[in-house]
Formats: C-alpha cells, structure tokens, sequence
C-alpha cells in the first residue's frame, strides 16, 4: 500500500472518529434539552395547578367573605358580586351584573378608592333603602384596573347611634336644667335661706349636695363626650397665665383621705381657653385624688417647653400596666380598682381630657409604673397662631 492510500484511509478515519464523536456530542445535548423541555413543561403543568387552586381559593374566600363584596370596572359598570352581597340586595348575580353602581346605591354618581369607610343609602330590589359602610380599593388585575367594594350593613348601628343621640338630646334638655336647680335649691337649705336644720339635716343637706353634684357633672360628661365624638367642641381663646390655670383648678378641689396638692410652675402667659384647661387639670388631679394612698401626695408641675406649655400631674397610686396606657383615653375605659376600693364614673373623664386638647392641637399621655404611681402629662401651643 502506498504511503499517499494510507494517509488518505488514516484521515478518513479520523473524520469518521470525529463525525461519530459530534454525533454523540449532539445526542447528548438533544437528550438534555428534551429533558429540560420536560421539566419546564412539568413545571408549568405546576404553576397551572397552583394558580387555578389559589384562583379556587380566591373564588371561595370571595363567596364566602361576611362583608358584601363588589368588583367595578372603570366604567362602574358590576363586574362581580359575591353571595353576602345578594343577600343584602335581594338581586341575584346575574341581575346586577353589568349593571352601574347606582342600582345599588342611588345617590352615588361615581364611586372612588380610599382609605376611609365611607356611609351611603343603598336600596333592596324592592325599594327598601338602608344604612352601609363602604371601603373602597383600587386593583391592577392582568392590566385592568378594577374597583373592589366592600359593603357592610350598619342598619343596627345607625338605629342605635340615633337612640344614643335622642338620649344624649333628653339628658341635655330635660335632666340637667332641673338637677342645676335641685342642687341650688339643696344648697340654699343647707346655707339655712329657709330657716335652721339641726347639725344631723346639715349633713343630710351636705351629702345631697354631693350626690346632685355627681350627677350633674355625669351629665356634663356625657355632654362634652358628645361634642368631642361629632366634632362639636367650641374653644374661646384668651389671654391667661399658667399660674392661673393651676390656681383655679386646685382652689375647687375638695381634699380627702388626708392627701395633699403641692404645686411647682412658672407664671407665664398662654392664650389658651382658659375654662377647658381648667377642667381637664380638674379631671386628672381628681383622679389622681382617687387611687393615691390616704394621707398621699399629688403632685401638679407646669412651665414652658419651646412654644408650648407642658402640665404634669403625679401621684403616688397603684400605677398603670404598660397594656393598658394607650387605652386610658378610650371612652367607657376604666382603670382597674385597687381592692377594696370603689371609685365612681362611667370612664368618659380622660377621654374628654383627649378631646380637649386635642382641640387645643396639643396632646396628652401618660408615663406609670405599677406599684410607683403615674404622671399624666399634656402640651398645648402657648398661642393658637
């Protein structure tokens, strides 16, 4: 054989070990994109399964939500209602449907997204109109933008707001003119204006005093309380002087059990309402009054902070557990009673203190440690400029 036959052969098979070689480089790289097609198809396979069960599962939680829920288009045109919500309105799915907003809530125009519960009439299919709050939420679902209603019936809660507003309306005019004369009256007998009791019915005179007292102060609270929830406080600014408010507040104190008012202040000029002040300074030593040991001491602090005036009232009583200090100021909130010991009060006193200031666009808080007393604090702006 001839040395050019043999090279030829040799680089014949060269190629072919090359050839065979890619072959099987090719093979190899086909069977491991078919096997990454196949995992990217099982993975899909995955993904379809998991969106339709949390789709299922948004269905479920949509149909079974105990509020009402709506879903809007731009237009506010009904896209989706769930089964509380045909409950409310007595239409079925499909007659609301594609149907606007105002089938259901008649003196809406237009519905738009916001934080705030929002209250409307809405209207049954059968004409009844009745008391919701709605929500409003704006959704991006698969580039569409959807509006998500939540609707709740307030019906009970507006009767009984209504009936809490004739009572606070009955108290206000048929109870406190006549308890304002009663504790008049009581004091005018006990001062002797109608002849002399015996030291036994000045006693009797004096407690009775109190009792009406006590009355008339609740239904001041239960006034004021009212103002506060509906926006209604009215503060008439004027010039007065720290010193004056402090004064005024403990001059009308009555001391008991022994415990005593010690006092630390500037005398700087506030224009603040000078009665409003008062009265919540009155609110916070009396309480401080009230859960300090017999023969205690309370303390009330005073001077400028910056542009503000800062009050402080201290006392040495059971303090206050840190769970409880943010709910002080909540209405109908009571502080638990030391044993044994009974305090009067429907709980409005520090709530009415919070709305108080915060008209003043100030604010209060307390600071306690159980077992160590508590120091109610509050800052009002020296001027309401």
């Amino acid at each position: 054989m001839s040395d050019s036959r043999q090279a030829s052969e040799k680089r014949q098979a060269t190629e072919t070990e090359r050839l065979q070689d890619l072959v099987a480089r090719q093979a190899e790289e086909l069977k491991r994109l078919h096997d990454e097609a196949k995992r990217r198809a099982e993975e899909n396979q995955q993904l379809i399964k998991n969106h339709q069960d949390l789709m299922d599962k948004v269905r479920h939680l949509f149909r079974n939500f105990p509020l009402g829920l709506i879903v809007l288009d731009k237009s506010q045109q009904i896209e989706a209602v769930n089964e509380k919500t045909m409950g409310y309105f007595q239409y079925s799915g499909e007659e609301m449907k594609s149907q606007h907003i105002s089938l259901l809530f008649p003196e809406v125009a237009t519905i738009e997204a916001g934080e705030q519960p929002v209250r409307v009439m809405a209207r049954r299919k059968n004409g009844d109109t009745f008391v919701v709050e709605i929500v409003v939420n704006l959704f991006n679902m698969y580039g569409r933008e959807q509006l998500f209603v939540s609707v709740q019936d307030i019906t009970e809660r507006f009767r009984l707001d209504q009936l809490r507003r004739d009572l606070i309306g009955m108290v206000s005019h048929d109870l406190r003119t006549p308890l304002t004369a009663i504790r008049l009256t009581l004091e005018m007998v006990n001062e002797g204006v109608f002849g002399n009791i015996s030291d036994r019915g000045h006693k009797s005179m004096a407690q009775a005093v109190s009792a009406a007292g006590y009355l008339s102060s609740l239904v001041e609270n239960l006034l004021d309380a009212e103002k506060a929830d509906s926006g209604g406080i009215e503060l008439e600014f004027g010039e007065t002087t720290v010193g004056a408010i402090i004064q005024k507040a403990i001059g009308v104190i009555p001391r008991e059990r022994g415990i005593s008012i010690e006092t630390d202040f500037t005398n700087d000029s506030i224009k603040v309402d000078h009665d409003r002040i008062v009265q919540v300074l009155i609110n916070l030593i009396s309480n401080a009054m009230k859960y300090s040991p017999d023969n205690g001491k309370v303390f009330v602090l005073a001077g400028m902070e910056g542009v503000t005036a800062k009050f402080q009232v201290v006392d040495q009583g059971p303090g206050i557990p840190p769970d409880m200090q943010a709910l002080v100021f909540e209405r109908y909130r009571q502080l638990q009673q030391p044993k044994g010991t009974k305090r009067k009060g429907f709980g409005l006193g520090l709530a009415i203190c919070k709305a108080l200031i915060e008209a003043h666009k100030g604010r209060i808080w307390v600071e306690s440690t159980v077992n160590k007393g508590s120091k109610f604090c509050f800052m009002v702006p020296i001027s309401p400029d």
